[in-house]
């Protein structure tokens, strides 16, 4: 993390910090020029420590802004003492009022607390400039507080993890999240400087707590969910479809560079849960990747399981097509509705990322007796949905409303999603579609054995493991 935090004397008077407030719950802090302000300050409330910032240096002197904790619901004429510090010296203190924090449509930070309360986090980006590796994304503060987030590398790994950088637009889109702003990380991997035999091409997120309420979880699911890969392969990134639309279409901010990392990430993992579960690299071994898209994923199943036998399948025969042309496996079209041309009973695994996020209940209770009908008997499927996590994420455009009506009904999927007009044959198929752990396992059960639940297990999507009904 980057900031000072050796202790330092008192500041003068002169040199003495302004605090203010700042609706909702928020407070902004500031040195004078020339006021030897420390690199990040502590933040205490009513007593209790509650996060470590940065304080970003300035022209005009030195500054921070933060934000308090979700604090229970209080009466309008309460105040919270809010202390900062420089180690055990205290710099200044102010009485703030913990004002509700609400998105635009009126939902509150809270509700949305209630059903999902882990940070997320994201890794999208790579560089290489020939000796070193640089990764950033963002990881949301835990519990607010950026200072509980470190990365934990292979043994002789040498990094630096510089944390948290300041990002405006994930606090506005993580609205609810305290101090969301504080979330982007640049780690820049030296890999002359690393010790021979060391992995540089993985790293693991740790903070205290991370694995409370999984515990249940065997180790390898847990190290699966928290894990992130980097592609060691130069050839990770060959050929990829040079039509922006086609790259973009659903996943807006997708780049050629963001696609080879999330897609090589997502492959480790399904790769680990499938190793878990039971299926394993060997010789004929048979992977369907069911909503293929431009082979994101498939493809390095394709590179790294050379004796398996890749199949994918889309509904967007654009795509399936490309990926007919330009990669190794089968890749046919299926329709919107099964069943499709593929053969029963034939697949060791399945795994299908993002695609019941956009299905409706009819159109996923077909899908999910396909699924069952392609599996082997001793068969695995892992398909992800949009779980608590993801619903989390898009409640920057929820309503109350919208959000009582879905944490009572555990679905909805009444929000069209346009990224496939014109592509499919049937603009109204493709939806934004959300649903809870419980609603999950009581439906989807109804075709397959729903064997575990992996929260937040590809990104925001959580994953189902179904197996087969004997």
């Amino acid at each position: 993390m980057t900031g000072s935090s050796a202790a330092r004397a008192p500041l003068a008077d002169a040199d003495r910090l302004s605090l203010s407030a700042v609706p909702p719950g928020r407070v902004t802090g500031r040195f004078p020029p020339g006021a030897d302000h420390p690199g990040r300050v502590g933040l205490r409330c009513d007593g209790v420590n509650w996060a470590t910032v940065p304080v970003a240096a300035d022209p005009a002197g030195g500054a921070f802004t933060a934000d308090l904790p979700l604090l229970p619901n209080v009466p309008a004429d309460r105040t919270v003492r809010l202390e900062v510090l420089d180690g055990a010296a205290l710099l200044g203190h102010l009485d703030v009022a913990p004002d509700t924090r609400r998105n635009g449509h009126g939902l509150d930070a809270r509700s949305v607390h209630a059903v999902y309360d882990r940070p997320m986090f994201s890794v999208p980006w790579m560089r290489f400039d020939g000796a070193r590796l640089t990764v950033s994304g963002f990881h949301l503060p835990p519990d607010g507080d950026p200072g509980r987030l470190s990365v934990r590398l292979d043994h002789g790994v040498a990094y630096t993890f510089d944390y948290p950088q300041r990002a405006p637009d994930i606090g506005n889109h993580f609205w609810y999240w305290p101090n969301g702003e504080l979330s982007s990380f640049i780690l820049t991997i030296d890999l002359p400087a690393c010790r021979p035999g060391s992995d540089p091409f993985w790293f693991e997120f740790t903070y205290p707590g991370m694995d409370d309420g999984l515990e249940a979880m065997p180790e390898a699911v847990r190290r699966a969910r928290r894990r992130v890969s980097i592609p060691s392969r130069l050839d990770s990134a060959i050929c990829f479809p040079r039509d922006a639309n086609q790259l973009t279409r659903v996943q807006t901010w997708s780049s050629d560079q963001s696609v080879t990392m999330t897609g090589y990430g997502t492959f480790r993992t399904i790769e680990a849960l499938f190793a878990h579960y039971g299926v394993r690299r060997r010789p004929g071994v048979e992977i369907l990747d069911w909503g293929c898209g431009h082979g994101r994923v498939g493809r390095h199943f394709i590179q790294n399981w050379p004796e398996a036998r890749i199949t994918g399948a889309d509904v967007d025969a654009e795509n399936a097509g490309w990926c007919a042309r330009h990669l190794d496996g089968r890749f046919v079209t299926v329709p919107l509705l099964p069943p499709t041309a593929l053969p029963e009973g034939r697949f060791d695994g399945i795994f299908g990322i993002s695609v019941m996020t956009h299905l409706t209940a009819e159109a996923q209770d077909a899908w999910l007796a396909e699924i069952a009908r392609l599996l082997k008997p001793e068969g695995v499927a892992l398909i992800t949905f949009a779980g608590p996590a993801a619903t989390a994420y898009s409640s920057v455009h929820r309503s109350p409303d919208w959000w009582r009506a879905w944490t009572k009904g555990g679905f909805d999927d009444s929000q069209h999603d346009p990224a496939l007009d014109g592509k499919i044959g049937d603009d109204s198929y493709y939806r934004n579609t959300h649903h809870t752990e419980q609603y999950t396992r009581s439906v989807w059960s109804r075709h397959l054995d729903v064997v575990d639940i992996v929260p937040s297990a590809i990104g925001y999507q959580d994953m189902a493991v179904l197996r087969r009904r004997a």
